[in-house]
């Protein structure tokens, strides 16, 4: 009579499995990469790996100096620290006129250049109402 064999089914986890594909997948990678040559960056590469980031990082500290050293453009009368006075205008009142009036012994381009920055104005017009600050000559 013939011999006969039973076998029995293999189950195979799929924890090994998993690991089997792993290694080939890794022992493939190391075998392709051992193929490539190595990197190397050309000018482009360069500039956008160093320079870019130099330059973003130079534009950012001139940004936070310009920041911190620029000028102060708001002034009122305390924080100005020139003395002055409060004058309501009135209808056909003029920077020059109130120059000529408030400091008749000074140069009056240099009084009115004086009210511009103490006021902050944008320009020479006055309108009736308006309270401006002028400085006091001594």
């Amino acid at each position: 009579m013939a011999d006969m064999a039973l076998s029995a089914p293999i189950y195979i986890s799929a924890a090994a499995e998993a690991a089997t594909l792993a290694d080939r997948l890794d022992r493939a990678e190391r075998a392709i990469l051992r193929d490539l040559p190595p990197l190397r960056l050309t000018r482009r590469g360069r500039f956008v790996l160093i320079g870019l980031p130099v330059m973003l990082v130079t534009t950012a500290l001139l940004l936070v100096a310009g920041i911190f050293t620029a000028p102060v453009m708001a002034a009122d009368r305390e924080s100005a620290g020139v003395e002055s006075t409060e004058v309501a205008v009135l209808a056909g009142d003029s920077l020059w006129g109130l120059a000529a009036e408030f400091a008749p012994n000074a140069d009056r381009r240099t009084v009115i250049k004086e009210i511009i920055e103490l006021n902050n104005l944008r320009g020479k017009a006055l309108q009736p109402g308006q309270i401006i600050n002028i400085p006091v000559q001594r």
